[in-house]
């Protein structure tokens, strides 16, 4: 991230100017949207958030705290409307041509977090976990898969910075809530958990303050970075939920992500590119070979790269000509040489830009990892050390795809 000050802590002369025009966008984008059959996938950004309608729908307890519904606060990394439940990561369409898995773990909340601006001196944290059986896994801690993750912005070196991770205690069956001195003030990221999700989110703020969403990005990506495939990309083993390596790219290079990793699941059935073809990327990020097989050794019959990788592509790239696509390989702790699998999608990604497609990136498995075999949990999922190796080679691939200085 650029180490200047954003425009998140630029000061706004006339806030009533802002959210009388930020009231005007959503009556247009819901009078576009009403004549849509299906809800096209949006970002939920500063043009759909009404800072007013927050205020007023807020519910002051008896402490005097006001507390603000989760669907009135701004949420990045939630792309489709048409779902089953507010927090999910898929529509609710989604059929059984997708694997079961997949259906499951679109209620997993990895890569979506809030984020606004506030001069509240404490926050409070109130939430309802999706799943309070299983908070925690065995070689992934309750922070990671269930846990709340804060950082503030720190305008001194230009970057977010690491405050607090919550996590449920054991014996929380239902909403539980937090506290937290905000003594920072100004912008809050809350990263939502990655194996588990919400079925209600309250933010608390004192009853005199404010809460706003965050304007622009000083990178000037407005649109996501949308990273489909697997255990690895969702999370796993994260020991919080900023350590994911997809949201330390969305740090490091000030850009929206899109999180679409399910853990065993990236098999790319062809009608997991109409989903991802909803939404208006930035770019589209390819990671599913841990989960697929190959002719060539290791076969899965409905999931080898040979029978869905190369449809998959082609029906993504017809739909959203143009857009960048990051063709990843597949990593491995050790750095070994490239398996079948890569070289056949080393293949095809020769072959189509043979063809004369351009905005096509391949990045390399070996070269993922650091080369001391330290960064993994089992030898497969990546721990934080690993996450932080990961974060480079995806960051580097990312930027160059997205043209960023």
């Amino acid at each position: 991230m650029k180490n200047s000050v954003p425009p998140c802590l630029r000061a706004n002369p006339n806030f009533r100017i802002l959210c009388a025009t930020l009231c005007a966008l959503c009556v247009e984008m819901n009078s576009l949207a009403s004549t849509s059959a299906s809800p096209p996938a949006s970002q939920n950004d500063i043009a759909k958030w009404d800072p007013n309608m927050a205020a007023d729908s807020a519910a002051v307890d008896e402490n005097g705290v006001r507390w603000i519904d989760g669907t009135d606060l701004p949420l990045e990394g939630r792309v489709f409307d048409d779902v089953e439940h507010y927090f999910d990561r898929l529509p609710a369409n989604v059929s059984t041509n997708v694997n079961a898995g997949v259906r499951n773990m679109k209620h997993h909340t990895a890569g979506m977090q809030f984020r606004f601006l506030t001069d509240s001196k404490k926050l409070r944290f109130r939430w309802t976990p999706w799943n309070a059986g299983r908070l925690a896994m065995g070689h992934m801690p309750s922070t990671g898969v269930s846990g709340l993750d804060i950082y503030r912005w720190n305008a001194g070196n230009g970057r977010w910075v690491h405050v607090k991770c919550f996590r449920l205690p054991d014996e929380a069956k239902e909403d539980f809530s937090f506290d937290l001195d905000w003594k920072y003030g100004g912008p809050c990221l809350v990263y939502l958990p990655l194996y588990n999700g919400l079925r209600s989110f309250s933010l608390g703020i004192d009853i005199s303050a404010t809460v706003e969403p965050l304007p622009s990005r000083a990178s000037g990506v407005e649109k996501p970075v949308v990273f489909y495939g697997t255990s690895i990309t969702q999370g796993a083993c994260a020991s919080r939920p900023g350590m994911s390596f997809v949201n330390i790219v969305g740090r490091d290079l000030d850009v929206p992500v899109v999180n679409l990793g399910f853990a065993g699941c990236g098999r790319m059935e062809l009608e997991m590119s109409e989903h991802l073809a909803r939404i208006d990327a930035s770019c589209y990020v390819l990671d599913c070979l841990w989960n697929m097989g190959s002719a060539a050794g290791g076969s899965r019959p409905g999931r080898n790269v040979e029978e869905n990788y190369e449809p998959f592509i082609r029906n993504l790239r017809s739909k959203r000509p143009g857009v960048p696509i990051v063709m990843a390989g597949q990593c491995n702790v050790r750095n070994d040489e490239p398996n079948a699998k890569e070289r056949f999608i080393k293949a095809l990604y020769d072959r189509l830009v043979a063809e004369g497609w351009g905005d096509l990136f391949f990045l390399p498995g070996s070269g993922m990892f650091a080369d001391d075999s330290e960064g993994s949990v089992d030898g497969c999922h990546p721990n934080d050390y690993g996450m932080m190796s990961l974060a480079r080679a995806y960051g580097t691939a990312v930027k160059a795809a997205l043209g960023l200085k």
